[in-house]
């Protein structure tokens, strides 16, 4: 489905098609479980918060403005959904390096295990570096580099100016560089003989 057939689909949602709106969950539900498991880092939670995510999608379609491409606004729902329950679980003490995977890949049964080992070791030291970005800095960041969004989808999705969009993604990228930086010396301190 491309732009014009999400638009027909929308549209038969609207007039009263449901079945219209199983198109739209089997066209993106890949995309919106990544979403969630990339800010929750927990298969089962993402997959609540994909179906989550979904059913809101469907209760505010009407509020969808037609004139716009429908998945920025779908995607800024989806992710609403999840830091709406991110942050009543962050109210209930969870600790923050759970809540972020940002890993470059997701390792696979199918990984080499030194292989399978350094990959998650990297998403794990980059995961606590995100994870200590400010709310505002995480999103961008995660569209950008993660789901590889333009700088005016991230602008849809967040509903902001291209402009701050490029402003947070520098400046995210200098702290997350910075963490980083940080997180790897500590780690290389801790392995040295003798220390």
């Amino acid at each position: 489905m491309d732009v014009l057939v999400d638009e027909v689909v929308v549209k038969r949602c609207l007039n009263g098609d449901t079945a219209a709106f199983t198109e739209i969950i089997q066209k993106y539900q890949k995309q919106i479980f990544s979403l969630c498991y990339r800010l929750t880092n927990n298969t089962e939670d993402a997959q609540d918060l994909a179906q989550e995510s979904f059913l809101k999608i469907y209760q505010v379609l009407d509020k969808y403005d037609q004139e716009k491409p429908f998945f920025p606004w779908m995607y800024k729902v989806a992710t609403n959904v999840c830091y709406t329950a991110l942050r009543k679980r962050h109210e209930q003490d969870i600790p923050l390096e759970k809540v972020i995977e940002f890993a470059p890949t997701i390792p696979t049964a199918d990984s080499q295990p030194e292989e399978y080992a350094e990959t998650r070791e990297v998403g794990r030291i980059v995961q606590k570096a995100i994870a200590e970005l400010p709310e505002n800095y995480r999103l961008p960041i995660i569209l950008r580099y993660l789901e590889d969004f333009t700088y005016q989808q991230i602008a849809e999705i967040m509903d902001l100016p291209v402009s701050t969009i490029e402003t947070r993604l520098f400046r995210g990228k200098s702290m997350l560089q910075k963490k980083l930086s940080l997180l790897l010396e500590r780690g290389a301190k801790y392995e040295m003989p003798g220390n």
